[in-house]
């Protein structure tokens, strides 16, 4: 019976690691959100941040007006080319985990699926805008959107980051390292939430990123009220250990 018993503890000592730390991680923590429509996520971001009082964009901390306008040359980690930008630029939206990392496994991204009616392809986002519920859904999810200064024409979605073209603004690292623990948690998030494959390298470095700088009462505060909002939180933000038991994102 003794050896039976020891046969057992041995196996299990074996078996544990195989199975995985995602399957110690309860997914019925992580709810769906609500929102299908980026117009109206973008609409009650800005009511958010405005009843907040934080007038500030995410990477450069560049000051913002509740009319939506951005000073370049007012940013709270300092500012460059002054000369160069005097005048105001509008805010917009990002999505920090991008739209083409979330959409092109879709076939919407690619494929010939939105054909005008005058012959005219539409592929990318508009397309996927327009037949995708779930792309709906993942561009609608206000835990992956944050302020950032207007994109400049000459950027286009190339970058891994929403609003990376901000340093343009402002000096140092990028990102900063204040800040990427909330670039780690929208990241995860979005890939646990949407099954959203990450590079090995990737991952690893979004992890430590997590860790390195843990959720601030700002970050709390947004995923209450988007709670609100959307129905849902990002439980990262939560629990920040939960990050350890998903072995694979």
């Amino acid at each position: 019976m003794r050896a039976k018993l020891i046969f057992i503890f041995i196996l299990i000592i074996i078996c544990l690691p195989q199975l995985g730390y995602s399957q110690q991680l309860d997914s019925g923590e992580f709810l769906p959100s609500s929102l299908v429509s980026r117009e109206t996520a973008e609409k009650q971001l800005n009511r958010v941040y405005k009843l907040a009082g934080r007038f500030k964009t995410f990477h450069c901390g560049c000051a913002f007006d509740k009319i939506q306008q951005v000073s370049p040359n007012i940013c709270e980690r300092g500012s460059k080319n002054l000369l160069k930008n005097k005048d105001l630029r509008t805010l917009e939206w990002v999505a920090m985990m991008p739209e083409h990392v979330f959409g092109k496994p879709l076939k919407c991204w690619t494929k010939n699926l939105c054909v005008r009616s005058d012959g005219i392809k539409v592929e990318g986002a508009r397309c996927c805008s327009e037949v995708s519920p779930k792309y709906k859904k993942m561009e609608s999810d206000m835990h992956n959107i944050f302020p950032a200064i207007n994109r400049p024409l000459s950027m286009e979605g190339s970058a891994l980051y929403g609003g990376m073209w901000e340093y343009e603004f402002c000096p140092g690292e990028k990102p900063a390292k204040s800040i990427r623990g909330n670039i780690a948690r929208a990241y995860l998030y979005m890939s646990y939430q949407y099954k959203i494959s990450l590079r090995e390298d990737q991952e690893d470095m979004l992890r430590k990123w997590h860790f390195e700088d843990p959720p601030d009462d700002w970050e709390e505060i947004r995923n209450d009220r988007i709670e609100a909002i959307q129905g849902n939180r990002n439980p990262f933000i939560d629990h920040p250990e939960w990050v350890e038991r998903v072995a694979d994102f």
